[in-house]
């Protein structure tokens, strides 16, 4: 994803609906950079397991910087960290089972978002770019299957439209 900056995006005349997509995953992928944070300040998960919290930060920075471009890039303001007051409940990061839940319960409707947006972008450069999204949110929900215990790989995750994620994230996003 180093690649991929404002200019890459540039070019193309973006939708209304293109620019939604985006900015809903601008501030979901700084609520995971802040989760990602917090579980690593939090010390409950340690061994195998705390590469996937830093891994998973690095790619919700990356994924944030990315969309941002993609805004900018369409002459939009990209959100930032200071725009949120993001909001965990009590028990969050007291284990690592609380972690993986919560991270579960983030990244799946983001997947279905970046899925969603990936079929319907009218952008074909922002359609490669949701399906890389989405394939790296994958790996995270994997990865943290390793924590939860196995749940099975879904055969075919949902999509979700925009209303739908951001009520599922209405507690985090507040």
């Amino acid at each position: 994803m180093a690649t991929l900056g404002a200019p890459w995006f540039s070019a193309a005349a973006a939708t209304d609906d293109d620019l939604a997509f985006a900015n809903f995953g601008v501030a979901v992928e700084l609520l995971l950079t802040d989760f990602y944070a917090e579980a690593l300040d939090a010390k409950v998960v340690g061994g195998r397991e705390r590469p996937i919290l830093r891994r998973g930060h690095a790619a919700a920075r990356s994924h944030a910087k990315a969309l941002g471009d993609l805004l900018v890039g369409a002459g939009d303001t990209a959100p930032v960290a200071d725009d949120f007051e993001f909001d965990w409940p009590k028990g969050t990061f007291t284990s690592a089972a609380a972690i993986s839940k919560t991270a579960q319960a983030i990244l799946h409707p983001l997947l279905g978002v970046y899925q969603m947006a990936a079929a319907t972008t009218s952008v074909a450069d922002y359609r490669v770019l949701y399906a890389s999204l989405a394939a790296s949110l994958g790996q995270q929900i994997g990865a943290f299957s390793t924590v939860s215990g196995p749940a099975g790989a879904e055969p075919f995750p949902v999509a979700v439209d925009l209303e739908g994620a951001s009520d599922a994230l209405q507690d985090y996003l507040g």
